[in-house]
C-alpha cells in the first residue's frame, strides 16, 4: 500500500531512502518561519562552547580536561554525554516533531496514538557530538567567535535541520532489540539503514 489516509491527511510511502532529501521542502518552510529563534538558540549554545574551550585551554591540570573532553576506549566521555542533551535534544530549542516532518511509520498510522512514540531518527548522541566536533575544529583553526557563530547559524544550520528530524513509530518498533541505538553512522541513518533492519516502513504526509 503506497498511500494511507489518517484524519483527512494523506501519507505516501517513503521510497526514496534519503531523509535529508525527502524532508527538505518541509524543513525549508519551517526554517523560513522560525529562522530567527532557531539561530538564537543555536548560536547562544555555540558562544557558551567557545567560552568553555577558552577555559579548558587555560586550565592548569590538562589531564582532567582530557578525561572530560576526549573520547575514551569505549567511545564516550562526559562532554559527549552532555552534548547529547545540549545539542542532540535541545539544539533548536524545540523538536522537529512528526507534525512538522510529516513522518510516521506504517504501523503507527494504524495504531492508537497512546501506543506510539516519537523517535529522533538520527539519534541525539551522534548529532550532539558531530556539532561539538565541527565547532571545535573551527576554534582550533583560530577562527573568531563571530566567524564560528555566523558560519554555524547562517550556513550550516539551515542545511542540516534534518539531523533533528523526529518520526512517529510504535512503542514496539522503538524497543532497543528492534531499533539499534548508537550503532550506525549518520550517513547510514540518512539512508534509513537502521529502520530497514528493524523492518520499520516510513510514510510521509503528502
Amino acid at each position: 500500500m503506497k498511500t494511507i489516509k489518517q484524519r483527512n491527511k494523506n501519507y505516501v510511502l517513503v521510497e526514496n531512502k534519503n531523509i535529508e532529501r525527502i524532508t527538505k521542502p518541509k524543513l525549508k518552510k519551517f526554517w523560513d518561519k522560525n529562522s530567527d529563534i532557531l539561530k538564537y538558540y543555536f548560536g547562544r549554545k555555540i558562544v557558551g562552547d567557545i567560552a568553555q574551550f577558552d577555559f579548558d585551554k587555560k586550565y592548569p591540570n590538562q589531564q582532567i580536561v582530557k578525561e572530560y573532553t576526549e573520547l575514551n576506549e569505549e567511545g564516550t566521555c562526559k562532554l559527549r554525554q552532555l552534548n547529547r542533551l545540549k545539542y542532540g535534544y535541545n539544539g533548536l530549542g524545540g523538536k522537529l516533531t512528526p507534525s512538522v516532518t510529516g513522518l510516521k511509520s506504517k504501523k503507527a498510522l494504524k495504531t492508537h496514538y497512546n501506543d506510539n512514540t516519537n523517535d529522533h531518527l538520527f539519534g541525539v548522541t551522534k548529532v550532539g557530538w558531530k556539532i561539538h566536533t565541527l565547532i571545535k575544529e573551527l576554534y582550533d583553526k583560530g577562527k573568531s567567535q563571530d566567524y564560528i557563530v555566523n558560519h554555524m547559524t547562517e550556513e550550516w544550520l539551515p542545511n542540516n535541520l534534518h539531523l533533528w528530524v523526529c518520526v512517529q513509530i510504535t512503542k514496539e518498533e522503538h524497543k532497543s532489540d528492534n531499533l539499534a541505538r548508537d550503532k550506525h553512522t549518520l550517513e547510514e541513518k540518512n539512508k534509513m539503514v537502521h529502520f530497514d533492519e528493524g523492518q520499520i516502513v516510513l510514510y510521509i504526509e503528502d
